[in-house]
């Protein structure tokens, strides 16, 4: 008959709200294993001699036994026990806190091993001294920007570095505050991914949680600051009432964004009445950093124009300065690309800007 065995493991989480251990009780299944099968591998057990045992690897013992060992946060064992075991030959599990050393819980796994046999059992282990894990103490290096408390003795996964949040919330129906994002910067000095262990960006949408490198962290920055402008181009339109006028017409002969007081017409000069026309639209020049010498004065310079003379298409005229570029449609999305690139690549630099040299 199959033993079925309950263990419930206590769910502790670090200051981040970051779960340390599985939250909730784990209901550990024995899988069912054969009557012949149990004994078989317990005589290949007891067929073995006391130095053969000795000299075995602890892994390999529980291989072949068919016993697994589950790692679990010290609370998660009861009534004193520093490490259990579950079960018999060929289906059990040997707890034992993740905090442990292998220098003490190999002894420990040794001694469950020798008293299990072919019937179920449940074994503990005490220590006289009631320690639950061997303690060490380290200095902990800390970030300027943290506002964690490391004066207190706390477990090694337990140590974040966590710096003060940004929030973003909501007014609710009520009057109350409804969160909605929270980031702040974060390092896990002991995590088991590499990143984590460095500085990085944490973005909690009070559903998960999202580790983001400086550099991922400027892009959903540059994103979220597309997102403000939609949401404000949104608010515009839902302050229009269906009664308040429209943006005025364009002009006859010109399109809607034309700036008419700059657009030019002139003759085809083929002895004819006709005439083309260029418009001029928007037009932005990016202001130079004080004492940078550029000609004409232009770092950047873009606007939107059609000249009629050659049958053309809206298009941007791109200078810096030196020779233009007239970009189409697909010249300009690529513009776009290499200037957002360049801003995401500005803004880290300007991040670093403030990182120490090391000693």
């Amino acid at each position: 008959m199959r033993n079925t065995t309950h263990t419930s493991i206590p769910a502790t989480f670090k200051p981040s709200g970051g779960i340390v251990t599985q939250p909730t009780a784990e209901t550990v299944e024995l899988p069912p294993v054969a009557h012949t099968a149990t004994d078989d591998l317990y005589a290949a057990w007891q067929s073995l001699t006391t130095k053969e045992a000795a000299s075995t690897p602890v892994a390999q013992l529980l291989a072949l036994l068919g016993i697994r060992l589950v790692e679990v946060d010290p609370e998660g064992l009861e009534d004193g026990a520093v490490a259990s075991f579950i079960g018999k030959a060929g289906e059990g599990i040997v707890v034992v806190p993740r905090t442990m050393a292998q220098a003490d819980r190999e002894p420990i796994v040794r001694r469950f091993l020798d008293q299990i046999g072919t019937e179920y059992k449940v074994l503990k282990e005490r220590d006289p001294n009631g320690r639950m894990f061997r303690e060490a103490r380290v200095k902990i290096e800390c970030f300027d920007w943290c506002v964690e408390d490391h004066t207190e003795p706390q477990f090694a996964d337990d140590i974040i570095h966590a710096g003060k949040p940004a929030e973003l919330e909501l007014t609710g129906e009520n009057g109350d505050r409804v969160p909605l994002l929270h980031s702040r910067l974060g390092v896990d000095p002991f995590s088991p991914d590499t990143a984590q262990r460095n500085p990085h960006v944490v973005v909690d949408d009070e559903q998960s949680m999202y580790f983001l490198p400086p550099m991922q962290a400027l892009e959903f920055a540059d994103e979220v600051t597309v997102f403000a402008d939609e949401v404000r181009a949104q608010a515009r339109r839902a302050a229009q009432r269906p009664g308040d006028s429209s943006p005025p017409a364009a002009e006859p002969g010109h399109y809607p964004w034309c700036n008419t007081a700059a657009c030019n017409t002139h003759p085809w000069g083929d002895g004819t009445d006709r005439t083309y026309t260029e418009h001029f639209g928007p037009d932005f020049t990016m202001p130079i950093p004080e004492g940078m010498d550029v000609p004409h004065d232009e770092l950047l310079r873009m606007t939107l124009g059609v000249s009629e003379e050659f049958e053309g298409r809206p298009e941007i005229s791109f200078n810096c300065g030196g020779n233009g570029v007239l970009l189409d449609e697909d010249g300009t999305d690529q513009a776009i690309t290499n200037l957002e690139a360049a801003l995401s690549a500005l803004r880290a630099m300007r991040a670093q800007m403030v990182q120490e040299k090391q000693a």
